[in-house]
């Protein structure tokens, strides 16, 4: 989880630097949830939750792995 809160700090951070974006925190905590989905995903292939489950609920999704 901490790698995709950084990751998505640090893009964000170079959005608002590069791109001359404002900072969205909503933004920030929803690329969070959304690459800590994906990375899940990618590393355990029998996932048995879905995006909108760990949309809703990340900690409960947490405990079945």
């Amino acid at each position: 989880m901490w790698v995709a809160i950084l990751w998505a700090i640090w893009n964000h951070r170079n959005m608002v630097i590069f791109r001359q974006r404002k900072v969205n925190v909503e933004e920030i905590f929803c690329m969070v949830q959304l690459n800590a989905w994906l990375w899940i995903k990618h590393k355990r292939i029998n996932v048995a939750f879905s995006y909108s489950d760990w949309y809703q609920c990340p900690v409960r999704c947490l405990n079945f792995l």
